[in-house]
């Protein structure tokens, strides 16, 4: 078998998405930093903000979080006033979580933010190029999986 001329890494597909991922993660993650927050807060904070008070269940299973890691997110949110836990409509045992104001506030000030670290993260991309990665990413999301 011949081993491809480079990095093999540069042929795999899911390898190149991880060093992408990585990368933006990366951008992302230093342009947050003068909120005082890191981007799974901004997942999460994204995700109450677009389906309303949410269980915690269901936050996991909208992020592909583990209970143990939700948990302390929801907790260091709750502490820095981002969001609260309140008891849930039909269920008394659960618990919704929900954004407060200043929530709110650090969210849109971290969707600001986002849009100047993706022209970073894309700089080298005409917006044709980032319409079609963005269309491919979206495609690759949303077909079933095997």
């Amino acid at each position: 078998m011949t081993t491809p001329i480079g990095d093999p890494a540069d042929y795999i597909v899911g390898m190149l998405l991880r060093r992408a991922h990585r990368r933006a993660s990366r951008v992302f993650g230093q342009a947050l930093q003068p909120l005082g927050v890191e981007p799974p807060h901004f997942g999460v904070l994204l995700t109450v903000d677009r389906l309303g008070p949410i269980s915690q269940r269901r936050l996991i299973d909208e992020l592909g979080s583990d209970k143990s890691a939700m948990v302390r997110i929801v907790d260091e949110l709750e502490r820095l006033g981002y969001a609260r836990r309140r008891p849930a409509e039909g269920d008394r045992r659960a618990y919704a979580v929900e954004l407060t104001p200043a929530g709110r506030q650090v969210l849109a000030d971290g969707i600001a933010v986002a849009q100047v670290a993706a022209e970073e993260i894309l700089t080298g991309l005409d917006s044709a190029e980032r319409a079609t990665l963005k269309s491919l990413l979206r495609r690759i999301l949303t077909d079933p999986e095997p």
